[in-house]
């Protein structure tokens, strides 16, 4: 019986020792596999950082473009108010100038300087 049961003994450290490969094994598969996921999160992340940054650059360019055709326009508008501004000094200038003649309505001379608006 001596025999049987150190067989036994012997077949039960076996698996023991088998079963704690196993266990080491399936950790360190488990370990690869989470390297791998962290790896592959790391680096999608890094290439959507990238993918914002140049969306974001090329927004800042066109607010940037935006903003020179609109210092631009205002300028223009700002020009054509201030010839407006001084045409309309001009004619009143000339309309002063004119002869009062007391009739009622416009005079002729005074037609003139409207059409020249």
């Amino acid at each position: 019986m001596n025999r049987v049961v150190l067989a036994a003994l012997a077949g039960i450290g076996l698996l023991v020792v088998l079963a704690g490969l196993a266990v080491t094994g399936l950790r360190t598969v488990n370990s690869m596999v989470e390297t791998a996921a962290a790896t592959a999160r790391a680096e999608r992340d890094n290439y959507w950082r990238a993918e914002i940054e140049k969306s974001n650059a090329v927004t800042q360019a066109k607010i940037a473009e935006n903003l020179k055709q609109t210092m631009a326009a205002q300028n223009a508008a700002r020009d054509e108010v201030a010839a407006a501004e001084t045409r309309a000094a001009e004619l009143e200038k000339e309309n002063a100038a004119l002869p009062d003649d007391g009739a009622c309505g416009l005079s002729r001379d005074r037609v003139r300087l409207l059409n020249k608006r």
